[in-house]
Order: C-alpha cells, then structure tokens, then sequence
C-alpha cells in the first residue's frame, strides 16, 4: 500500500467516527429546544445539565474509539488543511446563517441551507462525499429551502432541530462506513 492511501485511510478512519456526532446532534437539538424556550430545557439547569450529559457521552464514545480503533495523529500539514476546511465549511455557515437569519425576514432557513453545503463540502474535502451524505444533507437543504419559515420568531434556533436531526443520521451512518471498511470493535478484541 502506498504511503498517501495509508495516510487517507488514517484520516478517514479519524472522521468516521461518527458515533462522535450523535451527542453533537443532541446537543445542537438541546440548544434549539432551550433558546425557544421548550418546556423544561427552558430551565437553565436542565439545559446545563443535557449539556453535561452529552459532553460526557462524548468522552466515553471517544475513548470507545481510542481503544477499539486506536488513535491517528495527523501530520501537520493535514492538520492544517483539514482545521482550514473545518472552520470554512462548519464555522462560516454556523456563525453567518444563524446572523442573516436572525436579521433578514426570509421565507427560507439560510443558517440550514449554509450548514447543509459547508457540511457536503467538508465531506468532499475531508472525508470523501458518498451517496448517503448528499442524500441527507442535501434533504437538510431542501427543508431549509421550503416556504415555511418566514415570520418565525426565532428561526436560528429553529434551524438547529433538523441541523440536530441530520448530524445524529450522518453520524451514525460513517460509524457503519467505519466499521465495514476497518472491521467491527469486536473484530479487534483481543488483538
């Protein structure tokens, strides 16, 4: 195997860990819930506390990774590249379609249209786009595209519920593309 598959297969193998998304999803659903003021996560202390929950999900998918995966480290310049890409592809459409939503009175969802394509665009950078990253990002595009959010009070946070919805799905899809190209953690027991 040549030495640039071996290195795409590492950064593959470190961004497949979707599992990683499901509490990432939930927490973006948490904070649209809270910020529209839903039942108890209107409660600062419940909202704290899923918060907490789902960072300590993470850390225990994490180290389930770790131990049955194994860790990368990335070289610099991959690094680099892949930082980049994230903060274009993730943080530009997250930071600017929540504030043109926020200040502009449009029928559609800018801040789910923008995460939708910064999402594909970083899988087709990052990862490598396959078929069922278009089809629910590209559903994400096509709900925030719909005629239907004019005239809500708070559409940013509205648009974290399906932004939520679409990471839990796409995560738990890489983890299956993980664990078919890598084999399963119970392949790994033991080794």
């Amino acid at each position: 195997m040549e030495r640039h598959d071996l290195e795409s297969a590492a950064v593959r193998s470190t961004y497949l860990r979707g599992l990683l998304a499901v509490p990432a999803g939930l927490v973006f659903i948490v904070v649209g819930l809270g910020n529209l003021g839903w039942g108890p996560l209107s409660s600062a202390l419940v909202f704290l506390g899923c918060l907490a929950l789902m960072a300590g999900a993470w850390l225990v998918i994490n180290r389930y990774y770790a131990e049955h995966y194994g860790r990368v480290r990335l070289a610099d310049g991959q690094q680099v590249r892949l930082t980049i890409a994230s903060f274009l592809c993730l943080g530009v459409p997250m930071i600017g379609g929540t504030i043109l939503d926020l200040r502009l009175d449009l029928p559609v969802s800018l801040f789910a249209i923008l995460f939708g394509v910064g999402m594909l665009a970083w899988y087709r950078l990052c990862v490598g786009l396959r078929t069922d990253h278009v089809l629910v990002f590209g559903a994400l595009i096509v709900v925030g595209l719909l005629p239907l959010w004019g005239g809500l009070e708070d559409r940013a946070s509205a648009g974290w519920l399906p932004i939520g919805v679409a990471t839990i799905i796409v995560g738990i899809l890489d983890h299956r593309a993980l664990a078919r190209a890598f084999g399963g953690a119970s392949d790994r027991v033991g080794v």
